[in-house]
């Protein structure tokens, strides 16, 4: 590894536990990478799509993050959510079986998948030529939260 805290050999030697955290760390870090740059390609494409998603009574654009499944989907629904549109805009991603035991254990990764989400769509212009509103829920389409 060429990170300098890799480097000190000794050191990483002498505590070898603070040698598996700092590689745990890494991982982890590098996992959410790739996941932030999942979500932003995903959602940059639903986006795109939004044209042939919207009907008249379409009102938002909602991410679903089902942690049983560790998926992410997007969709545009009514102003009661129960009307999607005729065409899924995306299903986002899956994790893997590994990375699915981590997200199940922890609230952690939806809190990112929040975050993540929240962030890009406050400098995706192309979402504000649409009247929708972003809307996320982890749970049930009753417990939604702005974006």
């Amino acid at each position: 590894m060429n990170h300098p805290l890799l480097r000190s050999q000794p050191y990483m030697n002498r505590h070898p536990l603070l040698n598996l955290q700092l590689q745990l760390d890494i991982n982890m870090i590098t996992r959410d990478i790739e996941l932030k740059q999942a979500l932003e390609s995903t959602t940059a494409k639903a986006i795109a799509l939004l044209d042939k998603n919207i009907q008249d009574d379409s009102l938002y654009l909602l991410f679903e993050w089902d942690s049983t499944k560790a998926q992410l989907s997007i969709v545009v629904t009514d102003d009661t959510k129960s009307q999607d549109s005729p065409l899924l805009a995306c299903d986002a991603f899956t994790l893997s079986n590994e990375e699915m035991n981590v997200a199940i254990r922890t609230k952690e990764l939806e809190e990112k998948i929040y975050f993540w989400l929240h962030d890009y769509l406050t400098t995706a212009k192309d979402f504000f030529r649409y009247s929708l509103v972003a809307i996320f829920h982890a749970s049930n389409r009753a417990n939604t939260r702005l974006l």
